[in-house]
């Protein structure tokens, strides 16, 4: 149930930072300056700047805490407090930037927060479960056919995902180091063959693509996410259920040596973490 909260939650407090941020400027330009309004349009401007980022530019990770952005509502919801009580009351902007803040706390330490997950089935040295999976021409595929060669899997929620695209180009980027080492750099998503295809396309490197059918490996892998897409997206043709962003690196017989079962879907491990793994790999 939770999950599933979170899911309708991520929608909603972006449409609604829009929302009041709208009210505030069309409050401004009919009833001129208002110190209460103006700092509640601050604590509305953080969320919405901070959505606009994330899907505009590549950021692959943030803080778990995210001080700056949280210290800089803090700061305009003090300033929304001291301005209805020393200037001109406005008991609804100073409401809507309570509220602004709260949603903002909400987001930070609850909406984004994977702290309950857990994988038996991907603890460090043990063998990686092999798993069906389909290509990106639908044909089904073992994933112990990789298992002759290091490999870096990243199981990654989908193209509408700020955080794994950002993530997955930071990876590529990476790809002549991982080449040198013999190793796979592979790519798994239940998104569709359409959505993958279209992915796959951006990327000018022979990267293996694979796509988890309505989830079966990430149910066998204890990596499923259910209502792990935010509301709406479903008109965009994904799915309701999702796969918990994971990262995992094998050594040659399919070894388990690195795992990164992140408890944020913010905070992604860095390329070194995983790549120094793969050097002592090949080495």
């Amino acid at each position: 149930m939770a999950d599933r909260f979170k899911s309708i939650f991520i929608s909603l407090v972006i449409t609604y930072a829009i929302i009041i941020f709208c009210i505030h400027i069309f409050q401004l330009m009919n009833t001129g300056l208002d110190y209460v309004v103006l700092s509640s349009m601050m604590v509305h401007v953080l969320i919405i700047f901070y959505f606009a980022k994330i899907f505009l530019i590549e950021t692959p990770r943030t803080s778990h805490s995210m001080m700056g952005y949280t210290v800089f509502s803090a700061v305009a919801l003090v300033a929304a407090i001291v301005a209805h009580f020393m200037f001109a009351p406005n008991p609804q902007a100073l409401l809507f930037s309570i509220l602004g803040f709260i949603f903002w706390l909400i987001y930070v330490f609850w909406a984004t927060d994977f702290s309950t997950r857990n994988s038996n089935a991907l603890e460090i040295g043990n063998p990686m479960p092999n798993v069906e999976l389909k290509d990106i021409n639908g044909q089904s595929i073992q994933l112990s056919n990789y298992f002759d060669a290091p490999a870096i899997l990243l199981f990654y929620r989908g193209n509408w995902c700020p955080f794994c695209m950002a993530q997955i180009r930071e990876i590529s980027k990476e790809y002549q180091r991982i080449k040198e080492k013999g190793a796979n750099l592979i790519f798994i998503s239940p998104q569709s063959p359409k959505h993958t295809k279209s992915l796959a396309s951006k990327f000018d490197i022979p990267a293996i693509f694979l796509i988890d059918e309505d989830l079966k490996a990430a149910k066998k892998l204890d990596i499923f996410n259910a209502f792990g897409t935010p509301l709406g997206m479903e008109v965009l043709g994904y799915d309701t259920d999702n796969v918990y962003p994971t990262l995992v690196v094998t050594d040659q017989k399919g070894i388990i040596r690195f795992a990164d079962l992140t408890d944020n879907y913010r905070v992604r491990p860095e390329p070194e973490m995983y790549l120094n793994i793969l050097d002592q790999i090949a080495n």
